[in-house]
């Protein structure tokens, strides 16, 4: 007798073109085990309502999802939804996604950490995009028993990125200087004070013409733009505001090396591996999640300071045996979203 297909529902309240990571991971989920040929369904994006009637929709999607044969949640709202509505049941059809606050905002909140860590261990699965992000929900749990179970409940699925999008594309005979690009959204965490200052040593130690672009938009976009006036850099550094995934990725291909230098604890680094699979060859800190998002010598290096970043730059500048071709090769090999999606499915499916 043929089984019947199992039944897939997403919730996430963040989806493009909400800026986050959260989001970025739901699109290339619902988009990729679609193409694999599982019957998935989402939830509608928090940007379809108005603000005050997004959270109350999520009740709806919440138990529209029960009726599904597996329940992907996604972001910290719906977590927190879930464990609001349920009290950490109606969990063992659920896969719940880590993305890097859940210690902080889950099991740091005493109205969740009980909940939560029930939920994780009767989960059907619980999935980590790192194995910083596992270590770090590890490393959050005092009760020795409770971190053993939640340890054998969860694996790691790094999530990849869309490598038809972002992709080597024809190259332009343009004359250009060096070109640098960060993405994230502009928040003071994000290191862009440290590159700013390296920007002028950089041009110190290369001589040549310098240009910083800035793709994304947040709070601290005004006092940065103003700093980077005092600086005298208005000239080199553009900011490009939002853009959709097949602009950054033209514009990724415009530029030479990604930086992100994010004081953070990012759980991953997708844009360092989007960038890399354009060409650019990324440059982050040694730590956290980035470790696991440029691959050192092939795709970028690692640096531990800001102050090591002008040196990198003129490294990577001076190597000609490092090409574009070759650092998009590698990291399309290595990060494309179609093994994440792969591994997902057969969680889904019970495939060890």
């Amino acid at each position: 007798m043929v089984s019947k297909p199992k039944t897939v529902y997403l919730l996430s309240h963040e989806q493009p073109p909400m800026l986050g990571g959260a989001g970025v991971v739901a699109q290339t989920i619902f988009t990729g085990l679609r193409a694999l040929g599982l019957n998935i369904t989402k939830s509608v994006a928090a940007t379809h309502f108005a603000s005050p009637f997004a959270r109350v929709a999520g009740f709806f999607f919440a138990f529209r999802a029960l009726l599904s044969d597996v329940i992907i949640i996604n972001d910290l709202y719906y977590k927190k939804l879930w464990l609001t509505l349920f009290r950490g049941y109606c969990c063992s059809r659920c896969i719940i996604y880590l993305h890097g606050s859940e210690p902080e905002f889950l099991i740091q909140d005493a109205r969740y950490r009980d909940t939560f860590l029930n939920m994780c261990i009767k989960a059907q699965k619980v999935v980590a995009v790192s194995d910083y992000m596992k270590q770090k929900l590890l490393d959050s749990i005092a009760d020795e028993k409770i971190k053993t179970l939640v340890a054998q409940n969860t694996v790691v699925i790094r999530n990849g990125i869309d490598t038809e999008c972002f992709q080597l594309q024809p190259e332009v005979e343009v004359v250009r200087p060096l070109t640098l690009v960060t993405a994230s959204r502009i928040v003071k965490e994000k290191g862009y004070i440290e590159v700013a200052q390296q920007i002028v040593k950089i041009r110190e130690i290369l001589d040549i013409p310098i240009r910083w672009n800035i793709v994304g938009d947040g709070p601290f976009r005004a006092e940065l733009e103003s700093y980077i006036k005092t600086l005298g850099l208005s000239e080199q550094v553009h900011f490009l505001g939002r853009l959709n995934h097949r602009q950054l990725a033209t514009t990724y291909n415009q530029a030479d090396i990604f930086v992100l230098l994010s004081n953070l604890q990012e759980s991953l680094g997708l844009v360092f591996m989007e960038a890399s699979s354009c060409g650019c060859w990324s440059i982050g800190y040694n730590r956290f999640g980035a470790k696991e998002a440029i691959i050192a010598g092939q795709t970028g290096n690692f640096i531990d300071s800001p102050e090591a970043l002008p040196n990198a730059i003129a490294n990577y500048y001076h190597d000609s045996t490092v090409t574009r071709t070759q650092i998009s090769v590698c990291a399309r090999s290595h990060f494309s979203a179609v093994h994440a999606t792969t591994q997902l499915k057969n969680t889904i499916l019970g495939i060890e």
